[in-house]
């Protein structure tokens, strides 16, 4: 009975343990900070409107979709849906393009200067 009641309080405190590391938080504040900065930007995407050849002239006009001036395609995901990113020129480096020509800075990084482009760590 005491072996029983060993078992099951080392079972406990082993999945508890497990439990915990489960929890943790395995990326940090930069990446999360990046993956949020991605998911909030402009998606970049403009319609036209095409005339094709049917026999139905109620469906000869259709809206296209592409990437805007100063975006450039990505990759069309597995359900054709079309995803652009904005182009900065130079790259943004320790930050990210969050429209064309406009680099956002990721957390403990700065411009020193609106010439010098890439972000740089704070006190350097």
């Amino acid at each position: 009975m005491h072996s029983n009641s060993l078992i099951i309080g080392l079972l406990t405190i082993c999945l508890t343990s497990v439990q915990a590391q489960f929890w943790k938080q395995s990326t940090n504040d930069y990446q999360s900070w990046e993956r949020e900065t991605i998911a909030n930007r402009e998606p970049g995407i403009c319609y036209r409107t095409v005339y094709v050849q049917t026999l139905n002239p109620e469906l000869r006009q259709r809206q296209m979709s592409h990437c805007c001036k100063g975006y450039a395609v990505r990759k069309t995901s597995n359900s054709g849906t079309l995803l652009c990113e904005p182009i900065c020129n130079p790259e943004c480096i320790n930050g990210v393009c969050v429209s064309p020509g406009n680099c956002e800075c990721g957390p403990g990084y700065s411009f020193h200067s609106e010439s010098e482009r890439p972000c740089r760590k704070y006190g350097e």
